[in-house]
Parts: C-alpha cells; structure tokens; sequence
C-alpha cells in the first residue's frame, strides 16, 4: 500500500438513492428495507436511504417516509437523505420531528456549469446559492448536524463540454464560506483522468486538510472510475460513493410502465451510467490492507440480489467469480 494512502477509507454506499432513481421499475418499500438491513450487516456504517425530491420527478421515492419509518435505529449507523429545495429541506425537517433518523443531509447541488445548472436545476448559479445558503442555515437551526453539498462538472459537462478548473476551487471557497460541512465533490460524467483528480485534490486538501471536509462521487462511464478514486485516495481523500452492481445515473423518464418528467435528456439508456460498483471496490481496499470495515462477500450476495430483484446482470466484476 502506497505510504499516502489513508488507513482506513469510508465507502458510502448510494444504491439506494442514485442507484435506483435510474431504474425503470418501483421498488416496494420491504425491497428497500431488506437492502438497508443487508447492508448495515455487511458493515456499511454509511449510505444513502432516498430523497425528498417531488414525486412528479422521482416517482422512485414516493415512500421515503416510510422508508425512514422502517430502518432501525441506530448510534453506529449513518443515514443520508437528499432535500434539494426549499420544500424538501421542510419535509426533512418534519420527518426528524415524527423520529426518523437522519444523520446527514444533501441541500446543495452546486454545478460549475452555467449551462448545466440552467438545463437540469432551473437556476442561475446566484439562485442556486443563494437557496443553498438559505437550507443549509434551516436544517443547521433544525438541528441536523451534517449538511453537505454536491459540486458537479468539475471535469466537464455534457452541454458546455469543458469547464475551467479555478471555476471549481471557486465554488469550493464559496461553498464552505455559507456553511456547509463538507463538499461531494462530483464526476458524473466520468471523464476525469487520475492525474487531474490527484491535481485536484492536492490542491483542494492543501486548503482545506480537514478529510471529513470531503467526499468524491464518481458515475463510471468511461470505465475510469476506480482509477480515480485510487488518485484521490493518494491525494488524501478517505470516503467514496459506490453502488452495487454500479447501477445509477440521472432520474428515469418511466417508472412501472407509466412517463414521468425524470431527466428529460439527461436521461441515457445506451450505456453504463452508474457509481463505481461498490463489490469492486471494497475488494480493492480490503485487498490492500485498507481498513473498510466491510465484508465484500455479503456485498457479493446483495449484489447477486440485487440483480434477481431487477431482473438483470449487473456491472459486478467480484461478485461475479466469488
């Protein structure tokens, strides 16, 4: 192992979350409970159970109530929810007050594409910071102790194509300066090389060296996935977004037979869209002597799982020869 490589490394699992907001079929409630269990029992003290986005967008998590009314409670496990809105930071707030566990909580999603930002928020960069600052404040006064925002396209969008890097190290500085505890730093285009991350990152973590500070969020299209997490990691990074079987991607334009708003074009169909898959990388780490302090062969089953509840093979390489 790499002398600058961290000890121990969070895997965040979101499969739950940007997992199945790309899947064209409603997973009922008891599917979404048996994978949270599964995963608690693997060792996952970290990950995604869905979002408070509208129903008309995301269909997926109509139930999230009582998804987060059916986890058990638990001081040693940690549950992650997205309210990127007004509206949805209230329905978050009403949840902790009826006694779901929420321990963390996405309120920002920062694109430093202008273009992007307009085409899949809606909002100016101005609007979008200024709702963030205004959410992150509400759910700090709530009570949830750690909220978190996503900056996205730092290596490139799909409308503007490439984006000037010091845009991103901007909207980092601008990010923590409204409050937020950490920052999802985001490719989910997936085109980012292992030198650029590691550039990044040095530069990123020379600033700001506190690791908690930090999260990397990587949808593998071009197969690159696992290469940048490895360069972040020596750049100091310690916790990752992963999902099993890599499924994921933007919202699904159909659920259970029936059109939704969805994506919209951002919505692909015609290729891997996904995280770097969570078996893959865990057998990695673990290989490695890094302290994950999960077993990769019950994430072999959920994956294996997995792939009868949707009916399909999964991008799995471990889970496959295991």
């Amino acid at each position: 192992m790499p002398l600058t490589f961290p000890k121990h490394i969070d895997v965040i699992d979101v499969t739950l979350r940007d997992g199945i907001q790309h899947e064209e079929m409603f997973l009922p409630t008891e599917t979404k409970l048996w994978i949270a269990n599964r995963l608690i029992e693997a060792g996952f003290q970290r990950f995604e159970v869905g979002t408070f986005s509208h129903v008309k967008y995301v269909p997926q998590f109509k139930d999230i109530e009582h998804v987060l009314a059916g986890l058990p409670k638990r001081t040693d496990v940690e549950y992650t929810v997205l309210a990127l809105n007004t509206k949805a930071c209230e329905r978050t707030v009403d949840a902790l007050d009826k006694g779901a566990q929420i321990d963390r909580v996405l309120c920002g999603q920062l694109a430093t594409s202008e273009a992007y930002a307009r085409k899949n928020m809606n909002r100016t960069h101005e609007e979008l910071f200024r709702e963030a600052e205004q959410n992150v404040k509400f759910l700090h006064d709530h009570g949830v102790k750690h909220v978190f925002a996503n900056v996205g396209t730092i290596f490139g969008c799909p409308i503007q194509g490439e984006v000037l890097i010091e845009r991103a190290y901007e909207f980092v500085d601008r990010t923590f300066s409204i409050g937020f505890d950490e920052i999802e730093h985001s490719d989910t285009e997936g085109t980012a090389t292992p030198d650029r991350v590691y550039e990044y990152f040095s530069n990123v973590l020379e600033k700001y060296p506190d690791r908690n500070m930090h999260s990397f969020h990587v949808h593998d299209v071009y197969g690159m996935g696992m290469t940048a997490y490895y360069a972040a990691a020596q750049a100091g990074v310690s916790t990752f977004d992963c999902s099993m079987g890599g499924i994921g991607g933007q919202v699904a334009n159909i659920v259970d037979g029936v059109p939704v708003k969805g994506a919209g074009a951002y919505y692909y169909d015609n290729c891997r869209t996904g995280l770097v898959e969570t078996c893959d990388f865990v057998t990695m780490l673990n290989g490695m002597g890094v302290e994950t302090g999960v077993d990769e062969h019950k994430c072999y089953q959920i994956c294996r799982m997995l792939e009868r509840i949707l009916g399909r093979r999964l991008d799995s390489f471990t889970s496959h020869i295991q």
